[in-house]
């Protein structure tokens, strides 16, 4: 073939390239005005919020005040959470009224995020054409079917990422700024590890694909989309409980003074951590039982005598990540949750170069 044959070959190849990116694209531009509307208006209120909370704290000086163990602490000093009780208390108060529950309820709205866009961008994306039939007249135009499929992924797939980067990036920013004033949300719990850093980022191409590939299988949109919204669901779900063992918790040991009382020491590592993980009393040798072996016991003396019989000491143990396990669990979940992006991707691919057309 001469050189002027291939050259016009592979000028036909990048136009007809350019040509199905182009349907791509229009196929879904109302989606994607309507998801960049969407980040438009989501970043514009997460930026509003966290100035206003900043900046409140610093006009009222109440920053690196925190809601810590049943207390109010601010400055070193301990003030009451009692309406009135002094103008910093009073301040404090208004901070975690104010702000609190927007920082909470942004959080919720972008766990839901990845589910949405499993079920109404994923869900249809193959699934719609496979049920009208009009793949079939792509497919005649000299285009094969894995170069369909991978148009169809690419151009949604890189909006999704990006649109969802952006609005996870500022709200971790903005939990940042609320995270010391707010102690009383662990950090590991769903709002905010779900909806902060890389996790969160991974979470949507992942339900982006469950979607696409529960369109390739089905070929119906709406059992797509049901399938989708439970695989989502249930993989949310997973992560959840998962996430206490993406790392060795560490273990805090406390033993009773004088008067009976225990001193929860060290307290540094509590500070910021994520506790509840678990907890229970230690055996003479070291072994852990923890609460739940005694929750069928009724009364105190039934769970003094359950604990005896156990062999348990006074020394109290507690399990909890400390908030140096937050960036490496984030990274560790973001990877599982990109294999199996990759994963559904390459089984997209695997099937529709076996599918019957």
């Amino acid at each position: 073939m001469s050189s002027t044959g291939i050259r016009l070959r592979a000028s036909g190849a990048r136009l007809r390239a350019r040509g199905l990116v182009w349907l791509v694209a229009r196929q879904h531009r109302t989606a994607l005005w309507a998801g960049l509307a969407v980040v438009v208006a989501m970043a514009a209120y997460i930026v509003w919020q966290r100035a206003e909370m900043v900046g409140y704290t610093r006009a009222y000086d109440i920053q690196g005040c925190a809601d810590w163990n049943w207390k109010a602490l601010c400055h070193g000093r301990e003030i009451s959470s009692e309406k009135g009780a002094n103008p910093t208390a009073e301040a404090f108060r208004h901070l975690s009224a104010t702000y609190r529950a927007p920082l909470l309820t942004t959080g919720r709205l972008l766990i839901a995020l990845p589910v949405l866009i499993g079920v109404f961008v994923g869900a249809p994306l193959f699934a719609r054409e496979l049920e009208t039939g009009t793949h079939q007249m792509v497919w005649t135009q000299s285009v094969g079917r894995t170069r369909w499929l991978i148009a169809k992924l690419t151009l949604p797939l890189v909006a999704v990422t990006v649109g969802t980067s952006v609005l996870v990036a500022l709200y971790t920013w903005w939990w940042r700024a609320g995270r010391v004033p707010f102690q009383d949300i662990a950090w590991g719990t769903a709002v905010p590890f779900d909806a902060t850093g890389p996790a969160a980022v991974a979470l949507a191409p992942l339900s982006f694909l469950i979607g696409a590939a529960a369109g390739l299988l089905l070929r119906r949109t709406l059992p797509a989309m049901v399938v989708t919204l439970g695989a989502t669901a249930g993989v949310q779900y997973g992560l959840n409980a998962l996430r206490p063992h993406l790392l060795t918790p560490r273990t805090i040991v406390d033993e009773p003074d004088a008067s009976g009382q225990y001193a929860t020491t060290p307290l540094r590592p509590l500070f910021n951590a994520w506790r509840g993980i678990g907890d229970g009393y230690l055996t003479r040798s070291g072994e852990k039982i923890p609460l739940e072996r005694c929750s069928s016991a009724v009364g105190a003396h039934g769970w003094d005598r359950c604990f005896a019989r156990l062999g348990a000491t006074d020394r109290w143990y507690e399990e909890l990540h400390p908030a140096s396990h937050y960036w490496p669990m984030q990274w560790i979940q973001a990877g599982i949750c990109l294999g199996a992006a990759v994963a559904l991707a390459a089984f997209c691919v695997w099937w529709i170069g076996r599918r019957r057309a």
